[in-house]
């Protein structure tokens, strides 16, 4: 993708206007007042239009916006005091009018310009025809007119401009020493429409006029080294139209006579060297010669040194060595080029006025700075930096300005690379509508229309790549077609088209099968490459392209030539571009897929070898894209992973695990993080991972690498929630920062699933400065250097402080399980006897074939046909095998708490199977009669929460319970009153204050209610109707009385003396059917919360079974008082209450099932 981007560098061509400039002193106010007190109102007019246009020329000199004020008021006062018949006023009218003109480039004040216009409009009507002084008038009206169009953009104004300007010079004797200033204001204004509208005839006669007003100049004359310069302005232009280079150098010959004919001190001096400067660095782009760029960079840095303090023009040569400093960093790579050309571009904003017609450019120049910054080191604030200031250009610039497009099209290629880097899809939708924008603002004609289309075309490919409509690829092609069409075959932008569209060409052929898209994609590219000049920054990307459709080309046809092509295009963009450029990864990813085809057909080791190598250094690049690091890095690892190289498997795995933090990010809103987790299954990278390192024997790697790739949303914000009080002692003030930076970050993140812009701009910088932080913090106390790094296996076994964790790992490559207790070696099984694909039906059998409100019937036919068959499968293939090898036997006796407990940690499609019921069936002894069994979100999780469990008073601590029986919109559920009353008696009744209870019922159970209440209670018993929302995670919610309290808010919650909750709500565990192992429900959302014990529902439950188990187990919580509550207890009293539900032969599995516990 080749994008375009046009850089607003200030180049000062210099409008001449006509006014008396006196050539003595300025006199004191105090004297003026005498003698204007002596004179008549003829004379005090003169005196004061003498006056202000001293101070005007003062101001010119010195740039003190009061000399210019003074200037005003003092010819106002000369017009006022002169009658409309008197000749010299429209002398007077003139001088005034220019004052308001230079107020009004200096603030920006519209109204300035209107009256400067209709001032010097009026003095052009009060001259006789014949009179010497209305072709100055005329062209002064030019120049103010030529000012409007250029702040408002209404091209009549232009065209008035150009028409007043003719009428100037057609007015004038041939050899008036006025006749040169009118022949280089109308070039100007020529030059001004060809930039609008494109038209070469303009072009020329700007060139014609600058040049006849040189001509038309002695040698010594004041103004020669000015109209030098702006006849390099125009043959400058001239070169960025045609690409004549000796249009180039005679425009840089031209700036340097201006630079050489001009004595140090002279207030226009900068101006030229700036003006030299510029197109100095335009032939260094061209040519590539570096003393060019040294020349560039030292006259635009003289232009600034030899300009004082506050001149109005300063901001522009600041601006001007930045762009100068930045095509060094581009060429050199060398940071700190970049970095200083940031630092004058900012000057350049800091120091112009608001208001000021040149602020918007000069903020889009900083914003193409950070743009590029970003590109180098990949730090999302230079591009969140980009973005703000494009905005602001945009902001202050008004509707119908020429330079509004090219603001909007610049802002949209800023969004459509944010786009690509996290994956907001707002991000790509502004983009669209920005470029489309600048399309629509351009007028026919005009230069910049084909750039305008070509990057139009880009967005759109983009969208059609990520949602696959095909309208977005038609209208790409068209649209990159039309930038083709309208660029002329020598214009140095044609390559970037060319490519752009045979891009677009080939996504079509890859949708639709046509032939005659591919060849003429290969025809397009080709050209760009042709085209190209060596040493061209894009040349890599052109080569890139190319050898991909001649990979396409390969895969359809079979010849073996276009992959050799391929692979030699692909090569020579890698071998283009600088390491230290980002887009680096994205050719060495290319050249490892074509390498990797050439492997698979011809057989050559060495290229198998050479394809690892370039996905690694792909992955391993500092700077870079992380999204396309880690398909790099997943490529690394499948392919070594498939030819037997596990050891380079492993490193690969690890390396994509370890980026999933930068692709599916805390920055982005939950529906952008929602899409990059569904795109990239962490959870099954982690499995392939986990397999490698069990073939390899390494099983402490394989659960680090396994629980790396769980639950990567929790695992990222609860990075922000470490226990940082044995750190405080350390460094007070960065703990307090950064818990700050957490709190707010919880506070963008999970209320509500959308962000507005404002919204997710706000994630971005928090998360931002948590990153700085972090980074920070491992900088100034190097001894925790593993502080928010992932817990190493020898602290994450510390989870299960009694029992044991039985992982089941499953992958393409087969099954394992891995047992393991806070002391014991891991213990390691193969499963041979089940597969993937197979778990992955019965879990689908059991997830989609549930009847979500069906009746009786139904329910015993899922139960029948799916449920019972999966279980008993699980059982024979998986956990028969398992407890044997852990000695756990079936037993006679099934009416006592089994004395074993496991922790359940499942993979993959295992996530859905409720294997804590798995058994032979017929009545013989199943998994619930045999272990206490919980269920593990990540390991880290657990462990943190077995941390956190330590023995506490529970005389002061609350208990929240809610009911529901009658919910607006929702079935009743009238058994929630009498699960609530019982829960509340049997808490009294083993001594829990009644003052320490809080009940919500019915129309007392809201939102706010409920939320508050869980801010203080640390037991908590919810019953009630609760959902999962497929679609958007954090709107998971309890329905209550007047809305739902949704996941987002309850996540949001520090809950640090929460214990226990029981949710007694269906679905409160579901989680998404299509994210396995995220586990993005309600029962993770508390756990989250503070809660370390949860007790939960996979599915619907029965009304009449709710109560009887939430009964039951609080009764075993309370089996020793209030004193011997314990949240760890919860599994054992939830298994044994389901055992007391099961004393009923009337129950069925389906029944219980679904209750499982989570945590300690």
């Amino acid at each position: 993708m080749i994008i375009c981007v046009s850089h607003g560098l200030p180049k000062a061509t210099a409008l001449e206007l006509a006014s008396t400039l006196p050539d003595t002193r300025l006199p004191t106010p105090v004297t003026l007042t005498v003698k204007l007190k002596e004179l008549g109102l003829d004379d005090a007019a003169m005196h004061m239009d003498s006056l202000g246009t001293s101070q005007l020329c003062r101001f010119n000199r010195l740039g003190d916006v009061s000399d210019l004020e003074n200037a005003i008021t003092n010819t106002q006062n000369a017009v006022e005091l002169t009658d409309e018949s008197h000749p010299d006023k429209p002398w007077y009218l003139s001088n005034h009018s220019i004052c308001q003109l230079r107020h009004f480039e200096r603030l920006g004040h519209l109204s300035d310009l209107e009256n400067a216009i209709s001032n010097i409009q009026k003095a052009v009507n009060l001259t006789n025809d014949g009179h010497p002084d209305r072709p100055k008038y005329f062209s002064n009206l030019g120049n103010s007119l030529l000012s409007r169009f250029e702040r408002l953009g209404d091209l009549s104004d232009l065209e008035n401009a150009i028409s007043n300007q003719r009428k100037a010079i057609d007015l004038i004797d041939d050899g008036h020493p006025d006749q040169p200033a009118y022949f280089s204001n109308l070039g100007i204004s020529h030059e001004t429409r060809f930039k609008h509208l494109g038209n070469l005839s303009d072009l020329e006669n700007a060139i014609s006029n600058q040049q006849k007003a040189v001509d038309l100049t002695d040698d010594g004359h004041p103004n020669k080294a000015m109209r030098l310069s702006n006849l390099g302005i125009s043959l400058l232009y001239c070169f960025e139209r045609l690409g004549d280079l000796s249009s180039l150098k005679n425009a840089i010959s031209n700036q340097q006579k201006a630079v050489d004919r001009t004595d140090d001190g002279h207030p226009n001096q900068p101006m030229y060297f700036s003006n030299l400067g510029v197109s100095q660095k335009t032939l260094f782009e061209r040519l590539g010669d570096l003393s060019d760029l040294e020349n560039a960079i030292s006259n635009t840095q003289k232009a600034v040194d030899l300009t004082d303090d506050g001149h109005p023009d300063q901001p522009g040569y600041f601006s001007n060595l930045g762009n100068s400093l930045l095509s060094c960093f581009e060429r050199l790579g060398d940071l700190l080029d970049l970095e200083i050309a940031i630092l004058n571009q900012q000057k350049a904003v800091d120091l112009i006025d608001d208001g000021h017609p040149r602020k918007a450019m000069h903020f889009s120049n900083l914003g193409i700075s950070q743009f590029c910054h970003f590109e180098r080191l990949g730090n999302l604030s230079d591009l969140d930096n980009a973005i703000l200031n494009q905005r602001k250009a945009i902001d202050l610039i008004d509707d119908g300005h020429p330079d509004q497009p090219q603001y909007f099209s610049k802002l949209g290629i800023s969004l459509l690379r944010r786009f690509e880097h996290l994956g907001d899809f707002s991000d790509l939708k502004n983009a669209i509508l920005s470029q489309r924008t600048a399309v629509d603002l351009t007028d026919d004609g005009h230069p910049d229309k084909p750039m305008h289309f070509s990057n139009l075309g880009v967005s759109q490919k983009t969208r059609y790549e990520r949602l696959g409509d095909l309208s977005d690829v038609e209208n790409a092609i068209a649209n990159k077609q039309k930038a083709v069409d309208l660029t002329d075959d020598r214009h140095p932008d044609q390559p970037g088209y060319f490519c752009n569209l045979g891009n677009s060409l080939l996504s079509r052929f890859e949708r639709l099968g046509d032939l005659s898209n591919l060849e003429n994609a290969i025809l397009n590219q080709q050209k760009a490459v042709d085209l190209v000049d060596d040493g061209h920054p894009d040349q890599p990307v052109y080569f890139s392209k190319l050898g991909s459709s001649q990979q396409t080309r390969f895969e359809r046809l079979g010849a073996l030539s276009n992959l050799e092509n391929a692979v030699l295009n692909h090569q020579k963009a890698v071998d283009l571009m600088d390491d230290g450029h980002l887009r680096k990864g994205t050719f060495l990813l290319s050249l490892g897929a074509s390498l990797q085809i050439r492997f698979h057909h011809v057989g050559d080791p060495d290229d198998l070898a050479f394809s690892v190598l370039s996905y690694k250094a792909s992955a391993q690049l500092k700077a870079g894209y992380p999204s396309v690091a880690l398909h790099a890095a997943r490529q690394w690892a499948q392919i070594s992973h498939q030819n037997g190289d596990l050891l380079s498997a492993l490193d690969g795995y690890r390396a994509a695990l370890e980026l999933f933090s930068k692709v599916a990010w805390l920055g982005l809103n939950t529906h952008s993080r929602r899409a990059t987790l569904l795109q990239e299954k962490a959870e099954n990278l982690g499995c392939l991972a986990a397999t490698c390192a069990i073939q390899l024997g390494h099983l402490e790697e394989a659960v680090e690498l396994l629980d790396l790739g769980r639950s990567i949303f929790w695992q990222q914000a609860s990075s922000l929630r470490s226990d940082l009080e044995m750190l405080r002692e350390q460094d007070a003030e960065l703990i307090d920062k950064f818990e700050r930076t957490g709190q707010q970050l919880d506070n963008v993140n999970f209320y509500g699933s959308y962000f507005i812009v404002e919204e997710h701009n706000a994630g971005v910088n928090w998360q931002r400065r948590a990153e700085e932080t972090e980074s920070e913090y491992r900088q100034l106390l190097p001894q925790f250097e593993s502080f928010l790094k992932p817990i190493p296996f020898h602290q994450l076994r510390q989870a299960s402080m009694v029992g044991q964790v039985i992982t089941i790992n499953t992958s393409t490559y087969g099954v394992d399980a891995l047992i393991f207790g806070a002391t014991r070696p891991i213990e390691h099984m193969s499963l041979p006897n089940i597969n993937h694909e197979a778990l992955a039906e019965l879990s689908k059998n059991i997830v989609l074939n549930q009847p979500s409100s069906g009746s009786e019937t139904q329910r015993r036919h899922h139960t029948t046909w799916f449920l019972k068959p999966a279980l008993r499968i699980i059982w024979n293939d998986i956990l028969a095998d398992i407890f044997d090898k852990i000695h756990i036997l079936p037993v006679n006796n099934t009416t006592g708490l089994p004395q074993h407990r496991i922790w359940w940690y499942l993979t993959g499609p295992l996530t859905f199977i409720p294997v804590h019921t798995a058994g032979p069936g017929c009545g013989a002894t199943d998994v619930s009669q045999l272990v206490i069994s919980s269920y593990v979100t990540t390991l880290e999780s657990l462990f943190r929460a077995q941390k956190k469990n330590v023995p506490v008073s529970r005389v002061s601590q609350m208990f929240l319970c809610v009911s529901q029986p009658e919910t607006p919109g929702q079935t009743p559920l009238p058994q929630t009153m009498e699960e609530v009353d019982n829960v509340v008696q049997i808490f009294c009744s083993s001594g829990w204050s009644k003052e320490n209870i809080v009940c919500l019922s019915g129309t007392d159970a809201t939102m706010g209610a409920v939320s508050s209440a869980l801010d203080s209670c640390s037991w908590v018993h919810l019953a009630c109707h609760a959902f999962q929302d497929s679609k958007r995670d954090m709107r998971s919610a309890f329905a209550l009385h007047n809305g739902h309290l949704e996941l987002g808010e309850i996540a949001s919650k520090r809950l640090p003396e929460a214990q226990f909750a029981f949710l007694s709500a269906c679905q409160a565990a579901s989680g998404q059917k299509d994210l396995l192992g995220e586990a993005m429900h309600l029962a993770a959302g508390l756990q989250f919360a503070g809660f370390p014990s949860v007790i939960a529902t996979l599915w619907r439950i029965r009304d009449v079974d709710a109560p009887k188990v939430a009964a039951h187990a609080y009764q075993f919580l309370l089996r020793s008082g209030l004193e011997g509550l314990d949240p760890s207890d919860a599994a054992s009293a939830l298994n044994h209450a389901i055992l007391h539900l099961r004393e009923d032969p009337s129950v069925t599995v389906d029944q219980w099932a679904p209750f499982v516990h989570f945590g300690i």
